[in-house]
């Protein structure tokens, strides 16, 4: 804060004024200069910047009224405090130099004694002026940034803005734009008819809406709004906020959170908020419809995903009727708030769901759907045909819950076959039995497994094919397969256990690891060295921990890596998943470990092949038989190329070894070449009702 003596310009025509003022404000400590006449009160000012300007009104060549009005032109001049000298029966001079800009008056003849007072008076006045113009420019600033207009309807019923709300909702408005007068002026007309009865209503409320701008743009806005008693009535106040990009914002977390990245339907979560919210005295049903791509030969990851985005507008094409905003990439919305009859959602796991409130026949629908599916798609070139199976599931029959609508047709659809006419089934109380003893029988695996972990258990066991050199019938390898022996008569229901449940099969794939380890380590030790191969999927080998956990195992069962082969089932399912493949089995190959690309189909691209570190290509017999001669020719034509070794699994008839004749194969396994061996007395013997698990899955 300066020192300095407050500046006081006394302008004046008349010598003896300006002198006497003059002498009075410096009698009282102020600073005073003197100009003679308004072009020289105008120099002065600029040269020496008072705060306060003294200024006669009555002068040659310049009045008071000019210089007051270019003073306040002046930079820093509508903070300068101006007080004007008339005469004092000159009542209209008075209102001419508070027009002109001026901040007080005095009469003549000045009463010298009191002018240092009404200086001083002034100049706090004008520097609470200052301040409340600023805290004004501020605040307005604020609005500005807040994107918020303030309002009023006074007690005569006038609507009144408190600024331009052109300013706060649309400040890229051309020059020359005309203010809205009103707001109903403003607002959207589908909201218009709601927003005026608030208005209307002179209440307290609070208000979410649309403005559309006159260049066709839409804000949403935020309106609070409340009641004021004055002397002359009741004043609705209120206050209109742009909440535009909140509810963007809203939008992009709803988008996140409740709705499927590729697709842009309705997720697991979205169904799982909405069900909880649902009315339960409603009649509804749930389709949940397994699209089988697992089951198709292995694509590019776009053309993978251009098939679910194809598959899913079908079934969003069978079920739309009149609401068109079921659709992909629709509009996200808070699932509580979804009031159609019919959605759509992404499961996940290959999986969509229709969920229901219309009176058509659920039965039917799905049943319209799988024919639809039967017609195939193009994408990205490829001809691809989906087997899909579907399950049904109705509300409030048989679901005593309707949050288990969804988890219920889902649980149907495993019941499902992948061909008509069992590729529809609709949940029933034997439906239902059957998933409870499939859950009894994973949670019996489960435990087995757990038990396993810390003895021998005598119900899981390794069983073992012999894999032989076709020329010299020299024993290459043994080929692993768990089996369990748990009074489960059904394979297939133990491949569904393991194909719904990646933890369980990935639990399982391991121990099987360590038996076959610990099997080939002892038969090192007693002089008859073999190798063991295992089968993986690549989501288990992809695991980040997979490499080191293997390596532990091998110090825990002394085994050489050189007697462990690993047999990759399926190649991985992305670019991020093929690169973490292909460096945890060259980190096992660097140790010595044997590896296997087993399964070898006509989709298997030699681009992803050259890029895994393989030794050896497998063909088994179910492909063989499936894609003939030609894919036989083939296959051998890619392994000689690739430089890796060749061999065929599940020969079992001669037959089928006979179409092998033509070909060099390295190693051969099947019933027609040996039949199988438990691994712990390496004899032919099996126990009655066990099931063999079939290869771990992706």
């Amino acid at each position: 804060m300066s020192d300095r003596p407050i500046r006081v310009l006394v302008v004046d025509d008349d010598l003896a004024t300006r002198l006497l003022a003059s002498e009075a404000l410096s009698a009282e400590g102020f600073d005073a200069c003197e100009a003679e006449d308004g072009r020289d009160g105008l120099d002065q000012y600029s040269r020496h910047a008072p705060e306060a300007v003294l200024l006669d009104v009555n002068m040659p060549h310049l009045d008071g009224y000019e210089v007051c009005r270019r003073i306040r032109k002046l930079p820093g001049g509508v903070a300068t405090s101006i007080m004007v000298m008339t005469a004092a029966d000159d009542i209209e001079a008075v209102q001419l130099a508070f027009a002109a800009g001026a901040t007080d008056f005095l009469t003549k003849p000045l009463n010298l004694p009191l002018l240092a007072h009404r200086v001083r008076y002034m100049l706090r006045a004008g520097a609470a002026a200052t301040a409340a113009r600023e805290a004004a420019a501020r605040l307005a600033r604020a609005q500005r940034l807040a994107r918020l207009m303030h309002w009023q309807i006074g007690a005569e019923g006038v609507f009144a803005w408190a600024g331009d709300p052109l300013e706060v909702f649309w400040p890229d408005a051309p020059a020359g734009q005309t203010p809205p007068t009103d707001l109903l002026s403003l607002v959207h007309p589908d909201d218009r008819v709601r927003v005026a009865v608030m208005m209307d209503s002179l209440a307290r409320h609070q208000l979410d809406y649309r403005i559309l701008l006159p260049d066709g743009g839409v804000r949403h806005v935020h309106q609070d709004a409340d009641v004021e008693l004055t002397d002359r009535g009741m004043v609705l106040i209120g206050a209109v906020q742009d909440v535009t990009e909140i509810k963007q914002a809203e939008q992009q977390i709803s988008q996140l959170a409740f709705y499927d990245d590729l697709t842009g339907i309705p997720n697991r979560q979205f169904v799982d908020r909405y069900l909880r919210a649902a009315d339960r005295s409603r009649e509804r049903f749930a389709i949940v419809i397994d699209l089988g791509l697992s089951q198709v030969n292995r694509l590019p990851h776009a053309a993978h995903d251009g098939l679910v985005r194809a598959a899913t507008a079908r079934v969003i094409e069978h079920v739309r009727g009149k609401d068109l905003e079921i659709r992909l990439d629709q509009a996200p919305r808070a699932p509580e708030s979804f009031d159609g009859p019919t959605l759509v959602a992404w499961m996940g796991n290959d999986q969509l769901a229709v969920l229901s409130t219309s009176r058509t026949s659920a039965t039917l629908l799905a049943r319209a759907l799988a024919d639809s599916m039967l017609r195939g798609f193009r994408v990205d070139g490829h001809e691809i045909a989906l087997t899909p199976r579907f399950g049904v599931a109705n509300a409030p029959h048989p679901v005593s819950e309707i949050g288990q609508l969804v988890e219920l047709a889902a649980a149907a659809a495993l019941e499902a076959e992948r061909s008509a006419p069992r590729d529809i089934v609709v949940f029933s109380e034997q439906v239902r039995d059957q998933r409870r003893q499939r859950t009894a029988i994973a949670r019996q695996l489960a435990s087995t497994l757990d038990l396993a972990a810390h003895e021998p258990r005598p119900d899981l066991a390794v069983d073992y094919a012999s894999c032989r050199d076709p020329g010299t019938s020299r024993l290459v390898s043994m080929h692993a397969r768990p089996r369990w022996q748990a009074g489960v008569r059904d394979p297939r229901a133990c491949a569904s256990i393991l194909e719904e449940d990646p933890g369980l099969r990935h639990r399982l794939a391991m121990w099987t690891l360590r038996e076959a380890c610990c099997d080939a380590a002892r038969w090192a030790a007693n002089g008859d060295p073999v190798r063991v191969a295992v089968e993986v999927g690549s989501s288990l080998v992809s695991r980040a921990a997979f490499a080191s956990t293997l390596r532990e195992l091998f110090v825990v069962t002394d085994i050489d890596p050189t007697l462990l082969e690993l047999e990759l089932v399926d190649l991985p399912s992305g670019e991020k998943e093929l690169e973490r493949v292909a460096a945890a089995l060259s980190v096992l190959r660097g140790d010595g470990v044997h590896v296997t690309l087993a399964r070898v189909d006509d989709a298997c691209s030699i681009r992803d092949l050259r890029r895994l570190p393989i030794q050896t290509l497998r063909v088994d017999g179910t492909t063989l038989d499936r894609l003939g001669p030609q894919f036989l020719e083939t296959f051998v034509t890619i392994a000689r190329a690739l430089a890796v070794r060749v061999s065929a699994t599940g020969i079992d008839s001669p037959a089928a070894l006979v179409a092998l004749e033509p070909h060099v194969f390295d190693e051969i396994a099947g019933a027609a070449v040996a039949p199988a061996v438990s691994g712990s007395a390496m004899s032919t013997s099996r126990r009655g009702d066990s099931v063999t698990f079939p290869p771990p899955s992706a």
